[in-house]
């Protein structure tokens, strides 16, 4: 009886760990979990001798670990196109996400006064999100927003934006990038990529 028991808790485990995986908005969180609900399910399938069960699951487990390869191993094809905060796409997108925005970007609002520079980020042509930016002085930008959906958190927009295209910014005369710390979870993911703290704001030397 405790066996079958076990067997029985081990399946509503792994049903459980699938169920969640599909409520992630993150790509690479929905993929790791997915991979693990899929393999506990296709194990369950070969301890009670469901071999439907067991094929279908172990081949999902298969697929799911080939994505997160790809993820790992493949360049991310990010691409930044300039926009303008007046464009009417780019302000519908803002709306769409102002309360998403708001949690990262607590204080963030457009002045009129203000002479901005609208990005929008791209990832395989699909919209990711949108970086607003202006300049303090000369050699010195302030970031207004740096906004990413939740499906492509996990795959280092920020890595690129701020490292990999560090060009985007070098071409405009730009030698420093401050932000404000906004939440404490914006504050570890600009830290992560080369921000350090500088009274109340992060700061980044652009090499």
């Amino acid at each position: 009886m405790s066996e079958i028991n076990w067997l029985e808790m081990f399946g509503y485990l792994a049903t459980v760990l699938t169920g969640i995986s599909l409520s992630m908005s993150s790509l690479v969180r929905l993929r790791w979990m997915n991979m693990i609900g899929s393999f506990c399910f296709g194990t369950y399938g070969l301890l009670i001798g469901a071999w439907p069960v067991v094929a279908l699951n172990y081949y999902l487990t298969a697929m799911n670990i080939f994505h997160l390869w790809k993820i790992y191993h493949e360049p991310t094809h990010f691409r930044l196109v300039p926009s303008s905060v007046s464009d009417v796409y780019f302000q519908e997108f803002i709306n769409l996400h102002l309360t998403d925005i708001k949690e990262f970007f607590p204080p963030f609002h457009l002045r009129d006064d203000r002479d901005y520079m609208a990005v929008m980020i791209h990832r395989d042509l699909a919209l990711a999100g949108l970086f607003i930016c202006h300049k303090t002085d000369a050699d010195t930008m302030e970031v207004d927003l740096d906004y990413v959906l939740p499906p492509y958190r996990d795959l280092k927009p920020g890595q690129f934006v701020f490292v990999e295209n560090s060009s985007f910014f070098r071409d405009k005369g730009v030698r420093k990038v401050v932000s404000a710390t906004g939440s404490d979870i914006h504050r570890e993911y600009l830290q992560k990529i080369g921000f350090i703290q500088k009274d109340d704001k992060l700061e980044m030397m652009i090499v």
